[in-house]
């Protein structure tokens, strides 16, 4: 990731419930007598945009997707407890503060060979394993990449509902109504032969929360205003993706050929 990326670490639209309320001083200082260390300026640098969530990065051959933020909600910075890890691997645990993980494996900033600049572990508790990433923070973040693999872009002035509509006249394929549960954006699903293909725009609520969340009402109204998933690339430009590289190049060959200019994600990123 580029230094100018830093703005636009953060995934759009924001999933509300990880985000912690805005960072302050005070906060900052609370999160550091707890850990028992000063945070990386790079760190507190970037919970200043945003105080933690998804991030649309990712660190390549991991199942990073999060940097957490500092606050009362899950997940937080400060919550974490290695009591039940004690004695079950070889490595020390005093010192690691993870920021992303799943119960299994953890990414850390870890203090243990430097208790003021912390370098990046990963450890995955399951396997007793750990591996050093970086020697810092800042290090860390040049490391993330977007993940653009088997993603395309349709250019196009249509809006989403009637490139769905052309498509599906096009190469005679129904789609389902819209989904807009799992990621907060209407994402259209259809049949094609013997693979799935799905078309998501690019301009979204710039938040989401789930009805079924318990912080519904008290979130809801920061869904709005309408952000970019990827600011590199037009509003009006959609995504489109599918699920058999074979069946992609003959429904993508029949699209071209119908006048609908289709090329890679990677393309705006190079």
């Amino acid at each position: 990731m580029k230094e100018g990326d830093i703005k636009n670490l953060w995934q759009v639209p924001k999933y509300l419930p990880y985000v912690q309320p805005n960072l302050t001083d005070d906060i900052i200082a609370n999160a550091e007598k707890k850990i028992g260390y000063k945070l990386p300026k790079e760190y507190v640098d970037i919970l200043k945009i945003q105080n933690g969530g998804y991030i649309r990065f990712t660190l390549p051959e991991t199942l990073n997707e999060q940097i957490y933020g500092i606050g009362s909600f899950f997940p937080s910075l400060t919550d974490y407890d290695w009591t039940d890890y004690e004695g079950a691997v070889c490595f020390e645990l005093s010192g690691l503060v993870p920021f992303d993980g799943d119960g299994h494996w953890y990414l850390c900033l870890d203090y243990r060979h430097n208790n003021t600049q912390p370098e990046i572990t990963f450890i995955d508790t399951e396997s007793d394993y750990e591996k050093p990433i970086a020697k810092t923070f800042q290090e860390y973040l040049k490391l993330l990449e977007i993940d653009t693999e088997n993603e395309f872009i349709i250019e196009t002035n249509f809006t989403i509902e009637e490139l769905v509509s052309k498509i599906s006249r096009i190469a005679d394929i129904k789609f389902e109504d819209p989904d807009s549960f799992t990621y907060g954006y209407p994402i259209y699903r259809s049949k094609y032969r013997d693979s799935w293909v799905w078309i998501s725009p690019n301009i979204v609520p710039s938040g989401f929360i789930r009805e079924s969340d318990d912080r519904y009402e008290e979130l809801k109204s920061q869904m709005l205003p309408m952000s970019l998933r990827y600011p590199e690339i037009s509003s009006d430009f959609i995504f489109i993706n599918v699920s058999d590289d074979l069946q992609r190049q003959k429904l993508f060959d029949i699209l071209t050929k119908q006048g609908i200019k289709i090329r890679e994600a990677k393309t705006y990123f190079e």
